[in-house]
């Protein structure tokens, strides 16, 4: 599998435990710090595509705002039917700055 990094945002502007939506590439991204871990996943809900970004995080998970589903930022798993999932992608962090591997969407 091809990797593509593509530079997301700076470290700085993603406080620990917060929720961060962005576009990358026609992408709509949902970033999660978490005790200065980086997550990456789809910014969609898998029911209705509410923006995940407007939900709230909840230790490892986020709630989407609309109808209060619950996913795991580690793994995308919807928690209550973890056949579920939305895709999550591969983070680093180089010279300050956050990077999402595209390609990575598992």
């Amino acid at each position: 599998m091809t990797e593509s990094w593509v530079f997301a945002i700076d470290e700085s502007s993603l406080q620990d435990n917060s929720l961060k939506g962005i576009k990358l590439e026609g992408n709509l991204i949902l970033l999660v710090k978490i005790d200065r871990e980086i997550y990456a996943l789809s910014n969609k809900c898998a029911h209705m595509e509410c923006l995940l970004s407007k939900g709230s995080l909840e230790g490892y998970t986020v709630k989407c705002p609309c109808h209060d589903w619950k996913f795991d930022v580690r793994t995308g798993e919807f928690v209550t039917a973890n056949e579920i999932k939305i895709p999550t992608y591969q983070t680093k962090i180089s010279e300050g700055s956050i990077y999402v591997n595209l390609e990575e969407g598992r």
